[in-house]
């Protein structure tokens, strides 16, 4: 499995808290730059259906799952990933949390200049009908982890390579290829670098996402501690 096991495998003392816990230990969530290409698949894709995986061995690029739903990714050099996870008071509403949490990353996004980022298909983050973020989901009760990666400076060429038309795709990209549907911050004006990028985010998030998030934590009641840890 992928990046879902840093929340997965934390220590209990480092999990996300119910409502009573002080704000900041609320959510976990960390920014990060994965230093080689990766492909990542969701936890329903197949690589022989979603990549080239000829053209994965030859880049040496391993492909990889996680547990969430979503779409196959490329992650590498100019590529920021989000994983972000709390104890949610609604074992459902996943179409909320997804909302709520990109409005956080597009907001956050919109300190660095790069402005109205909005939620398109399922739970994509694009700008007009150019998607420049993927998210998924894993839930196991109460606990929601979102995973997130956002397309800072990519090499296009690369995920053109290795992975294939995908399997299912959301109504607004209508059939157009890679390099017809993906943008990047570095096309919307941005110049940092995703390293750069992540600080800035992170600091946004550290100030903003306890107080946002406020009114769906779930009560330490409803979160019964033999329940807090799945894995």
């Amino acid at each position: 499995m992928w990046m879902d096991n840093w929340v997965l495998n934390q220590p209990f003392r480092c999990w996300p808290k119910p409502v009573s816990a002080p704000e900041n230990h609320r959510v976990l969530f960390r920014f990060f730059e994965t230093m080689r290409p990766l492909v990542v698949l969701s936890s329903s894709n197949a690589a022989a259906r979603e990549t080239f995986e000829e053209q994965c061995r030859l880049h040496k690029v391993p492909i990889l799952q996680r547990r969430g739903g979503g779409g196959t990714v490329v992650l590498g050099p100019g590529c920021l990933v989000l994983t972000f996870a709390f104890f949610a008071k609604d074992v459902f509403s996943n179409q909320k949390y997804f909302s709520l949490i990109n409005q956080l990353w597009a907001d956050a996004m919109a300190t660095v200049g790069v402005t109205n980022l909005t939620t398109r298909g399922h739970s994509d983050l694009a700008w007009g009908e150019k998607k420049i973020a993927g998210t998924s989901l894993f839930r196991r009760k109460h606990l929601v982890v979102y995973q997130g990666s956002l397309l800072v400076n990519p090499d296009f060429e690369l995920i053109n390579q290795l992975l294939q038309h995908p399997s299912r795709e959301p109504d607004y990209r209508k059939g157009r290829s890679h390099f017809e549907f993906l943008t990047s911050a570095f096309e919307l004006g941005y110049r940092g670098t995703a390293s750069e990028l992540a600080l800035s985010c992170k600091d946004f998030f550290e100030k903003n996402a306890a107080h946002r998030l406020e009114q769906e934590f779930a009560s330490l009641d409803s979160v019964p501690e033999h329940q807090r840890i799945f894995f």
